[in-house]
């Protein structure tokens, strides 16, 4: 609206120089020359040329011309000022919209699309170099329910803010309209009517409603982890107390049996108070060079004793040819933590017979990938019931936990794997699954290699 003004301004100051001109030439025949001049600068004035400035008039027209030229040449510099000023202000404006994750699109009083953002493109699924000005608001968004809100606030200037499922995918959205009506010549001298525009604003709200499920998860599983341990344990020692005179073995079972749930629980409280420290950037890592082999090995062999007892073999095995391997740069105790929760997931969900195996690799970068080269890859793997594939995106969340039903195994508390997660990525490094239901999964992990200052 600025640019339109000064369009206006430009144009009255050619009308007013031009009377200039008639007036001058009429009862000036001897200044032509300089009429002629001023006739070419505001010409070039009317075009928006605003660099051109008059030449020094002659002494004996100086007196006639002289004020004009002075005054045109002033006006011009303060026009290019304010010009340059507002395409300054315009391009900041165009980058910030540009780069804002929010949605915006803006029509005109008819809803027509006047622009929109990069966000807006991708929420919208358009191409970058899709052709859009000219198009309606229905036309690029394909949405009625969208276009209805925006009609009705372009017709009664009431702002509007709702949630809708736009597109193919169903994105929720959160949808605000809004009318903006702005008096440009507030004066009424430009004859400029008030200029009316719609902005549409996009918000996506799929992150939001996956931290809500995420939150309302945590609150039932939380509440189930806690009252099932808790109704069992009084319901230990009602029985108790029935029981402990006429019955002491009875009694000494039921006391066992409390004591394991109180050790389930305060395991519960544990990790608990672990994730909640380690997702809060309590946790200081003390990293330093690590022998990741040894490290391998050492959590191999404190849970070797459980392995055999439930039939199962546990190796580590090694794919490497190098006799130099190495160091991590790695928190040897978080590292460890890490492996003996993969190795005692891996003996818990492995039937009688199977085979568990680690092993420690240089990590084979994917071709796209940056700094791949600087990392090692460790590798659980197990030849167990599996992870079923609706599972697999969901098995690293808190509390999340396979179905008893389809694996046959008792489950923990499912904060095991969030707790490795986390701890990994402290490291910046990676942690991933590969399962295939009923034959196996293997846990993968990188850790990034030492380097020698």
């Amino acid at each position: 609206m600025e640019l339109q003004i000064l369009l206006s301004l430009l144009g009255m100051l050619v009308a007013a120089g031009a009377g200039a001109i008639v007036a001058t030439t009429i009862n000036r025949s001897r200044s032509i020359r300089s009429v002629q001049q001023l006739s070419k600068i505001f010409k070039q004035r009317a075009m928006g040329n605003l660099e051109q400035q008059l030449q020094k008039l002659d002494p004996a027209e100086e007196a006639e011309l002289g004020e004009l030229a002075e005054a045109l040449n002033q006006l011009t510099a303060e026009l290019a000022t304010t010009f340059q000023r507002i395409m300054t202000e315009r391009n900041a404006m165009a980058a910030l919209l540009e780069n804002m994750t929010a949605a915006i699109i803006n029509t005109d009083a008819d809803g027509m699309v006047k622009s929109l953002n990069r966000a807006a493109q991708q929420v919208l699924g358009l191409q970058e170099n899709s052709q859009i000005e000219g198009r309606s608001f229905m036309q690029v968004v394909r949405d009625h329910e969208l276009n209805a809100l925006l009609r009705q606030t372009l017709q009664d200037g009431l702002e509007r803010v709702e949630v809708l499922e736009v597109g193919p995918r169903q994105m929720p959205l959160q949808v605000k309209t809004t009318l903006i009506e702005e008096n440009v010549d507030p004066s009424g001298v430009l004859g400029l009517k008030p200029a009316r525009t719609g902005l549409v604003v996009l918000q996506d709200l799929t992150e939001l409603h996956r931290l809500e499920r995420i939150r309302r998860d945590f609150v039932a599983n939380i509440s189930h982890e806690l009252r099932t341990p808790l109704a069992s344990i009084k319901l230990m020692v009602e029985t108790l107390q029935a029981v402990l005179e006429d019955d002491p073995m009875a009694a000494r079972d039921f006391l066992i049996r409390i004591d394991t749930e109180v050790d389930g629980l305060t395991q519960l409280v544990r990790e608990l108070l672990e994730l909640s420290r380690i997702e809060s950037g309590q946790v200081k890592l003390n990293l330093k060079a690590a022998n990741l082999r040894e490290l391998v090995e050492q959590s191999a062999e404190r849970l070797r004793s459980q392995a055999e007892r439930q039939g199962l073999s546990l190796r580590v095995v090694s794919y490497s040819s190098e006799e130099w391997f190495p160091n991590a740069l790695a928190d040897p105790d978080r590292i460890m933590q890490v492996l003996i929760n993969l190795i005692h997931n891996a003996i818990k969900f492995t039937p009688v017979g199977g085979a568990i195996t680690l092993n420690v690799v240089r990590y084979q970068p994917r071709p796209d990938e940056q700094g791949g080269e600087d990392k090692l890859l460790v590798r659980v793997q197990d030849t167990g019931v599996g992870i079923p594939p609706d599972d697999l995106n969901r098995i690293f969340e808190r509390f999340y936990k396979v179905d008893k039903a389809r694996t046959g195994a008792e489950t923990g508390t499912g904060l095991g794997l969030a707790i490795a997660k986390h701890i990994v990525q402290a490291h910046g490094g990676e942690i991933w699954v590969e399962s295939e239901f009923g034959t196996g999964s293997t846990f993968s992990f990188t850790i990034p290699v030492f380097q020698n200052s």
